[in-house]
């Protein structure tokens, strides 16, 4: 929507900076070897110089491939030789026979443009490809149950120094007088400049997330950090019920569990636990801020952590530092890192068996809620154990936390303002896009109202579509927000199932009953809604400035309800990639983006 976007594909820092060298200095050695035998000299240096730079780009790929795969002291060995060869190149071309012949017309810009090249790839080797080799993320990495805050604090040393060499390098090519490069010379220099800023956006939140983490261990004082894992078979807005909570102090960087709890230890209130937004109020009712069951049914998990924060200092009287919110599902990613966990039950938790185990059969091995919230209890803290060991592998780790985080299924919410807004906007924060600049965002949020764990069974398939790429100027585009849901459960094991997983109070038993909230995008209007294609009269709300529906459906064992929601757009204005956000549920949703037209950059977010 609006113009097409295009992504370069990311090249090799180094290898970007240099691929065009050989060819820039051969075109401006014709142009000054008439002018004697000074000029010729400086030819003679500028030959050399694109031999140096020749050998050292299979080097800076080599060096690449080294850092990527880890292999830190081949890396060493490799930048070493690189930087000899990028220190000889800036030698060559930087010194004051290489400047004399830059006030020559047409040569002489582009000498001097070559020069600060060469003398830019030499920065860079020395001050980010060479620290590059000595980065490690163990230093993130618990040991003994503790994160060792010195090395953390020389991981930002190293990282601030990278920030400031990157600044330079783009100062200086800031003074490069491009009027009157030719075209050789100045592909050259726009690669370099793609090169600072592709490295710039990865540089920046790694200086920004070391300046802050150091305080957030407990650098300053304890801080107490309360993470609740929802429960998926119980769907909310941003996962599920948030049956087990656990209250974790955190000092000088070592971790420790100060407390667990369930949500059954909370009682309901009479009137809500703190002030509620009217429109939440308003789409959701009061019983959000009543019942601590209920607080994630908003999609914004900045209001969900100041009801939990309320209900947490409320019963227990602590005021927590920041919410973190997690689900089985996703412990299943952890868990691929760092291995099976023994639990004191004997039950071996696995990638594989932790969401079917934590969210579906101990409820057929365990009747009681108090018998539940012991082995829920217990799981958590073996798994805490394992994580804070520093066993897991760092890689696999940050990818299982990557992929936690983009679907939507690991949150955090902190009270101090410098990490607020270290990760404002981010997926981490759990909110949504506050306009349409970088994506269009539409939403589909399954809120359960069975109370039953039957949405273990509930498999969710979404689509978002949208005309806006090929709607005439002037005419105002649509957005389709279509959401099926099926009952996957079989009618023969309705029977069999638990009283805990369907009590079958409110409902037939195996039944499945869904508040199904769909959001608009940033300024639409909604305009119609179908539920199995036939029209349904519904009120549309406003919620986080998107127009918002609330359909209830109920699924029998084996159906399937297709609901869907068309909104309105403005005419003329600019729309990013779709995407649809949804609740993370047990299974994995299927998303689908139907945008004719569009750039392929459309996502099918979590």
């Amino acid at each position: 929507m609006g113009e097409p976007r295009t992504d370069r594909p990311q090249k090799p820092l180094i290898k970007s900076a240099r691929l065009w060298v050989p060819v820039t200095l051969g075109v401006l050695l014709l142009a000054i070897i008439g002018i004697g035998i000074g000029g010729w000299q400086v030819a003679e240096r500028g030959f050399a110089a694109r031999d140096e730079l020749q050998q050292a780009i299979p080097l800076a790929k080599q060096a690449q491939e080294q850092i990527l795969a880890g292999d830190q002291e081949g890396a060493i060995a490799t930048v070493d030789q690189l930087e000899v060869h990028a220190a000889e190149a800036r030698r060559l071309t930087d010194d004051p026979l290489w400047r004399s012949f830059e006030w020559v017309p047409v040569a002489g810009p582009n000498l001097a443009a070559v020069r600060i090249a060469s003398t830019s790839v030499d920065e860079l080797v020395d001050g980010v490809v060479r620290p590059a080799t000595a980065l490690s993320l163990d230093a993130l990495k618990p040991v003994d149950g503790a994160i060792d805050l010195v090395a953390l604090t020389e991981l930002s040393d190293v990282v601030d120094g990278v920030a400031t060499t990157i600044d330079e390098v783009a100062g200086e090519l800031d003074q490069v007088d491009r009027d009157q490069l030719i075209d050789q010379v100045a592909d050259g220099i726009v690669q370099l400049d793609e090169a600072v800023e592709q490295i710039q956006p990865m540089v920046e939140p790694a200086q920004a997330a070391l300046a802050v983490l150091p305080n957030a261990l407990g650098a300053d004082g304890p801080r107490n950090y309360l993470v609740l894992f929802q429960n998926n078979a119980e769907s909310r807005g941003t996962g599920g019920n948030p049956a087990a909570l656990l209250l974790l102090n955190v000092a000088d960087g070592r971790v420790s569990i100060a407390q667990q709890s369930s949500s059954s230890d909370f009682s309901p209130q009479e009137t809500p636990i703190t002030e509620l937004d009217p429109e939440t109020e308003a789409l959701y009712g009061d019983k959000i801020g009543r019942y601590i069951q209920d607080v994630t049914l908003t999609p914004d998990f900045t209001e969900t952590s100041e009801l939990i924060r309320a209900f947490w200092a409320k019963k227990y009287g602590v005021e927590v530092d920041g919410v973190v919110s997690f689900d089985p599902v996703a412990l299943g990613y952890l868990l691929g890192a760092t291995g099976p966990v023994t639990l004191p039950s004997g039950d071996k938790l696995t990638a594989d068996n932790a969401a079917p185990l934590l969210l579906n059969e101990v409820y057929f091995r365990y009747e009681e809620g108090d018998e539940q919230d012991a082995f829920f209890a217990a799981a958590a803290s073996s798994v805490f154990q394992v994580l804070t060991s520093g066993s897991a592998d760092t890689d696999a780790l940050l990818d299982a936390l990557t992929r936690a985080i983009d679907e939507g299924r690991l949150m955090y919410a902190p009270s101090d303002a410098a990490e607020a807004e270290f990760i404002d906007g981010t997926r981490i924060t759990g909110t949504l896009p506050v306009d349409n600049a970088e994506q269009t965002t539409v939403g589909v949020y399954v809120n359960d109202i069975t109370e039953g764990k039957l949405d273990f069974y509930l498999q969710l398939d979404a689509t978002g579509a949208t005309d806006a790429c090929t709607v005439d100027a002037g005419t105002a585009p649509t957005f389709t927000t279509t959401a099926t849901l099926t009952n996957t459960l079989p009618p023969d094991q309705v029977a069999g199932l638990a009283e805990y997983i369907a009590p079958g109070r409110f409902f037939p038993k195996g039944h499945i009953a869904t508040d199904l909230v769909l959001y608009g995008p940033i300024g639409s209007t909604f305009q119609s809604a179908t539920v199995d294609g036939a029209a349904v009269s519904v009120t549309p709300l406003t919620h986080l400035d998107r127009p918002a529906v609330k359909i209830n459906v109920r699924n029998a064992p084996g159906a399937t309800r297709t609901v869907t929601a068309v909104f309105t757009g403005a005419a003329d204005a600019e729309y990013g990639p779709l995407e649809v956000r949804h609740t993370p549920m047990v299974r994995p949703a299927n998303v689908t983006i139907d945008a004719p037209g569009c750039t392929p950059e459309a996502d099918a977010a979590g």
